[in-house]
């Protein structure tokens, strides 16, 4: 009799490396929802707390300073062209294509 043992299969090893590098990517992607998340969050709150800052000015207008209505006028135009610029997020500020 030989007592021989036969070559391992790769093929189990290969599996091994595909499960480690899909466990650490599945990781790395968790990670990065939370990051996005937590981001998505923090815009919102900023948009907000902006968009009531401009409100509540914007009621005051008659009680500004011209500087201080320059100002307003300043900080609405760039909200406007962010808001222009960044589009909303389901795309319907574009029109369709005929």
């Amino acid at each position: 009799m030989c007592a021989c043992q036969p070559a391992p299969d790769p093929t189990l090893s290969t599996f091994v490396i595909i499960l480690t590098t899909l466990q650490h990517l599945e990781a790395t992607m968790a990670t990065a929802t939370e990051q996005l998340t937590a981001l998505a969050a923090k815009v919102d709150d900023i948009a907000a707390d902006f968009t009531a800052l401009v409100t509540a000015l914007a009621a005051e207008r008659e009680n500004l300073t011209e500087a201080g209505q320059a100002a307003l006028d300043t900080a609405v135009a760039k909200v406007e062209a962010l808001d222009a610029a960044v589009g909303d997020a389901d795309g319907s500020d574009i029109p369709p294509v005929e």
